[in-house]
């Protein structure tokens, strides 16, 4: 009984503190495979070698539940997206330095986070957010920043993306704990908006990958990054359609929001 009453205050107390963040809980849509909801989601990748992204990160509840992918772009800083701060920042955390998020390199709190203003403004829209730990992350072998896409730029037509992240390997999967991989490709804007199956979810501030049927995102790979074969950080897991069913995967792109990131990363940057 005991047991059973501490459950129940837990859901309470992260419902409650979730509503205080103005929480936005999309509506499922209608799919041809069943009534499933834009996911944003690592599908027939594999396991990545050990220090192979140093700068991901799991943002973790402080319950011990993965929640998102994440990258580190400065000592105090996280990039994400919008839609994993459902979670309020006080009962968030970031694992550094593993492949195995049950078995972090270091951890650290967050004292905040900045939202972009214009998140789901309208829908799966200015997907991007910023979290900012309560110390230091301490660089090592296998904990580093990654650099940011420069304003203006884009991958070309076909050009390799890296996915990584801790999410399920199929359609309402668990989360997986060793962290996978796969390569992808960049398909031009004016393609994506031909294959998606609702067009007014994508953006200019959106980038896509498509390889074929049964390779992409899934559930828990929301937040994490999309590189480049320079090591450069290109996009951030938005959302598709769950999971790698033939349809692009849409990322935010760095590239587009980059004066963003960077003055939110300043005291006069302020968010909502």
């Amino acid at each position: 009984m005991k047991f059973i009453l501490l459950i129940s205050v837990l859901v309470f107390v992260a419902q409650c503190a979730a509503r205080e963040v103005g929480v936005v809980r999309h509506h499922q849509r209608n799919h041809h495979l069943g009534t499933v909801k834009a996911e944003t989601r690592v599908v027939g990748g594999s396991d990545a070698p050990a220090g192979f992204a140093p700068y991901q990160v799991s943002i973790m509840s402080t319950f011990g539940e993965h929640v998102c992918g994440g990258s580190i772009i400065a000592d105090r800083w996280i990039l994400t997206a919008a839609h994993c701060l459902e979670w309020p920042t006080q009962y968030l955390k970031i694992v550094t330095g593993s492949n195995d998020y049950t078995k972090p390199g270091a951890e650290y709190l967050v004292d905040g986070a900045k939202v972009h203003c214009g998140h789901d403004k309208p829908a799966y829209h200015n997907d991007i957010a910023l979290i900012h730990t309560a110390k230091p992350i301490v660089y090592n072998a296998l904990t580093q920043p990654i650099k940011l896409a420069s304003k203006g730029s884009l991958p070309k037509s076909g050009d390799k993306l890296t996915l990584t992240g801790w999410g399920s390997t199929r359609t309402w999967g668990r989360y997986v704990t060793d962290l996978q991989k796969i390569d992808l490709k960049y398909v031009d804007h004016s393609v994506c908006e031909s294959k998606v199956r609702n067009i007014n979810w994508l953006s200019e501030g959106h980038l896509c990958t498509f390889t074929q049927e049964g390779e992409g995102s899934c559930h828990g790979d929301s937040g994490g990054p999309l590189v480049d074969e320079n090591q450069t950080l290109v996009g951030i897991v938005n959302w598709g359609e769950a999971c790698a069913i033939g349809y692009p995967d849409v990322y935010g792109s760095v590239a587009y929001y980059l004066d963003w990131i960077n003055l939110m990363m300043t005291d006069a940057g302020t968010a909502c």
